[in-house]
């Protein structure tokens, strides 16, 4: 009977080694996940604030008001 707890007990020692390799490949692939989708959004981002500079450029520097003229009040 001992010699069947021995096996037994090497059976759910393999499958919790298993189980724990699953677990850090899950992990590994979580890591991996996040740091493409950080790399995305930073380049989503970067993307945006080029097309705002760009467009910015398009525009020209702002136009100054006249000193005399004010912008009309918003009345509620």
């Amino acid at each position: 009977m001992w010699f069947s707890d021995y096996h037994l007990e090497e059976k759910l020692m393999d499958l919790r080694v298993q189980e724990e390799r699953r677990q850090a490949e899950l992990r590994r692939l979580e890591r991996e996940a996040r740091r493409a989708h950080q790399g995305w959004l930073s380049h989503q981002i970067g993307s945006l604030f080029v097309s705002v500079g760009v467009r910015l450029r398009q525009a020209g520097p702002p136009q100054s008001r006249p000193v005399g003229r004010q912008s009309p009040e918003i009345q509620f």
